[in-house]
């Protein structure tokens, strides 16, 4: 672009993660080590690593919307609890889980799964793949202790715990993760990142998937988590969007329900 161009090109850089990491590589060169599409500047993301006060939380009785990330039963899969912290932002809790036979395979330069057991931050349940049961008792011992509104699942892996919870009269609601729900659900969790306004407690597993992102942007400029093209696993990521977009439609904001859609317009 001429200078004009590239001094706006450069403004746009300094308000949008998205925008800085698009231009350091393709008008000033500069690679960066993560996605060659990433969400969010990793830097900004770090600056949510306040310690999440549970207790509180139970306490006070606030509001709690879960999201589970199912994913594959061979790798990760993800529970993530939301609340509002202040007016317009968020705090988050992760749970993660993982098959007990997998682990000591998983154990190379930042990525320490053993080490990750050990402290907490990953239960390995016995196994080659992951036990679904498991997750669902926690979900449900999640509802015993939080004040939870809704249990958003996407239906593609969630039909059978999504049938057992209802069935208990726990609030299962349907997320896909195609473009019409996961798109506001981003964009929420970039505002509520760039403003400084996400909390997340530092967990180490949780940073690891929101580095691994890679984006997809349509026509539009919507955008979305795309998985295919992310350098491992993202399912912290993915159960964090749906979980503060659920949240923000709980509370008034926007709402990622779609009803009103034809079911082929959604992306499984």
């Amino acid at each position: 672009p001429d200078i004009a161009g590239f001094r706006d090109k450069a403004q746009k850089a300094l308000h949008s993660p998205f925008e800085l990491e698009s231009f350091l590589q393709y008008n000033l060169n500069v690679w960066q080590q993560q996605s060659i599409t990433p969400f969010v500047n990793m830097s900004v993301y770090d600056q949510g690593n306040q310690e999440i006060d549970l207790d509180a939380l139970e306490d006070k009785q606030a509001p709690c919307w879960l999201a589970v990330d199912l994913s594959s039963n061979l790798d990760l899969t993800c529970i993530v609890g939301a609340w509002r912290d202040g007016e317009e932002g968020y705090q988050v809790k992760p749970w993660f889980f993982c098959p007990e036979e997998t682990v000591p395979g998983r154990q190379i330069e930042a990525l320490d799964y053993p080490r990750w057991v050990e402290q907490g931050h990953i239960e390995a349940t016995p196994g080659a793949v992951v036990d679904f049961r498991r997750v669902e008792d926690v979900i449900r011992e999640l509802c015993a202790r939080f004040n939870v509104r809704e249990i958003a699942f996407d239906p593609h892996m969630g039909r059978v715990m999504m049938a057992n919870l209802l069935e208990d009269g726990f609030p299962v609601v349907e997320f896909r993760q195609g473009w019409v729900s996961m798109a506001p659900a981003v964009k929420e969790l970039e505002r509520a990142i760039v403003a400084r306004r996400f909390r997340h407690g530092g967990n180490p597993v949780l940073r690891w998937n929101f580095d691994n992102i890679a984006v997809e942007t349509d026509k539009a400029g919507n955008r979305q988590f795309h998985k295919g093209k992310s350098k491992d696993r993202i399912d912290g990521a993915v159960a964090s969007a749906m979980a503060v977009a659920r949240c923000a439609a709980g509370e008034g904001g926007f709402t990622t329900d779609a009803d009103w859609f034809e079911d082929d317009m959604w992306t499984v």
